[in-house]
């Protein structure tokens, strides 16, 4: 596997010729983003069964990420509006203000909130208010900076404690979406506590959804919570478009380094998103502040980097894809030399697979194992050898197509399908060793680490470490 670190594109009207998605996959999309905060609610379909149709005919292993919409402020807006410093603005607390002057929330109740003196910030910061006043109609705000308002644009409360359900009508409409299509993961936008994770989960699969959820890290709140939310989770996205709005800017890399290395202690997923390659939308080259952003989220220690409006709406979207891919190669190269940080062993968790996993990669590492294989039914075995970041390769065959699909968006592991027929009392090891070398993802005479936690069909959950070299046909022989 030449890169480990994950990519994840969105997909947008610049991805849907057939030939653009072709040329995406092929220049390495891991992940496909669908962004329901756009479009309606039923554009999602087509456009995920285009995704699946072109990944199988180009037998890739790609999945499909549900990204909710959730308590997104948005301006309701006409045309662009002026808002010059001084202006008092007023903010209506319903859908159908009195006066037409009033400025239209997409979540108006929001407003019940907010208190005297708290900011408000439009257009990603870009424009500030300050509240001055408030009534049971409206809220009243004073321009602090000021500029013009175009429509549609992002309302953020740094300041507001907000008391919204997790989940919003328009969440429950695109997860009803997510389920006829089959998507792989579900991502909640504005988490703000851990109990949102069992909430989004009770939503899912009364849609008949089962799938693993991701908390987006944008809210203070969220910061401040991160162990119990990342604990709840089964992965996170730190999206630093809006987490740079709601808290200082500059806590936005300091706060990246703490997210990206508790979910990595934990063994959950981590993607890093928001302006990776942003220039790449109007340009076919980044900047260089972009490829070492890029590079350092690579550093810290994420398993993907995200692309966001480079792909769905830009100029360049496979040049984006491909520039990305070798940005996280070359950076990749170095993680021998560099100060590479490993998975905080104080923050690890102490049950029998934490352990037995670690043994696993001090293995593989001591006898310089060309590959870890892992069978797995969920792919939990997989995403905690993955924390380590081992330089042995890491092989996860699997039964279920979703569950290989699921571990697209882990770094470094190579899932592949296994049988799941085997008669009662068969060595699972062997058969995931037959599948890995039918895979094409080790070879015949490699030195591998094998580490099951079901070694006999049908058998008691027994983790095993077996250390065996590839013989002809994928049978293990004596290392």
């Amino acid at each position: 596997m030449s890169r480990r670190t994950r990519i994840v594109a969105t997909l947008g009207p610049a991805t849907d010729p057939p030939d653009v998605l072709r040329r995406l996959l092929g220049a390495g999309v891991d992940v496909a983003r669908i962004n329901f905060s756009h479009g309606s609610a039923e554009e999602p379909l087509a456009r995920i069964s285009r995704l699946r149709e072109t990944a199988a005919s180009l037998k890739r292993n790609v999945a499909v990420l549900a990204d909710l919409p959730g308590p997104k402020l948005r301006v309701r807006l006409p045309e662009p509006r002026e808002l010059a410093v001084a202006d008092v603005v007023a903010f209506a607390k319903t859908a159908d203000p009195r006066d037409p002057s009033e400025l239209v929330l997409t979540e108006p109740e929001l407003l019940q909130d907010v208190g005297p003196g708290q900011r408000i910030l439009l257009d990603d910061g870009r424009l500030q208010l300050e509240v001055t006043g408030i009534t049971g109609e409206r809220v009243t705000a004073r321009v602090t900076s000021g500029g013009t308002l175009l429509p549609n644009k992002g309302v953020n409360l740094p300041d507001t404690s907000l008391t919204l359900s997790a989940i919003t009508p328009r969440d429950r409409e695109a997860i009803a979406v997510a389920a006829r299509a089959g998507v792989d993961w579900l991502a909640l936008s504005f988490v703000r506590q851990a109990d949102a994770a069992d909430a989004l989960r009770r939503e899912a699969r009364a849609a008949g959804l089962d799938v693993p959820v991701l908390a987006k890290m944008e809210r203070p709140e969220a910061v401040d919570r991160a162990a119990s939310i990342i604990a709840a989770f089964d992965g996170i996205m730190v999206a630093r478009g809006d987490l740079g709005v709601e808290i200082p800017l500059e806590r936005v890399p300091t706060v990246q380094k703490q997210l990206i290395s508790l979910a990595r202690s934990a063994g959950k997923p981590v993607i890093t998103a928001t302006d990776m390659l942003d220039s790449m939308r109007e340009h076919p080259r980044p900047t260089r502040a972009e490829a070492s952003d890029v590079a350092n989220a690579i550093y810290d220690g994420t398993d993907a980097v995200m692309l966001s409006g480079e792909t769905a709406v830009g100029r360049y979207p496979v040049e984006a894809v491909g520039c990305m891919s070798r940005i996280a190669v070359e950076a990749e190269t170095h993680f021998g030399s560099l100060d590479y940080p490993k998975a905080d062993p104080s923050l690890m968790g102490q049950a029998v697979d934490d352990h037995v996993t670690d043994l696993a990669i001090e293995l593989a590492e001591r006898v310089s194992a060309d590959a870890i294989i892992t069978p797995t039914l969920s792919g939990r075995t997989a995403r905690l050898l993955a924390r380590h970041r081992p330089r042995a390769a890491i092989v996860a065959p699997a039964p279920s197509g979703e569950v290989v699909r699921r571990l697209a968006v882990v770094w470094g592991v190579q899932p592949v399908r296994m049988a799941d027929d085997f008669p009662p009392g068969a060595d699972r090891i062997g058969g995931a060793v037959q599948a890995s070398v039918a895979a094409g993802a080790v070879c015949v005479g490699a030195l591998v680490v094998v580490l099951a936690g079901h070694p006999v069909e049908g058998g008691e959950h027994l983790p095993t470490i077996r250390l065996l070299r590839v013989a002809e046909g994928g049978r293990a022989a004596e290392p």
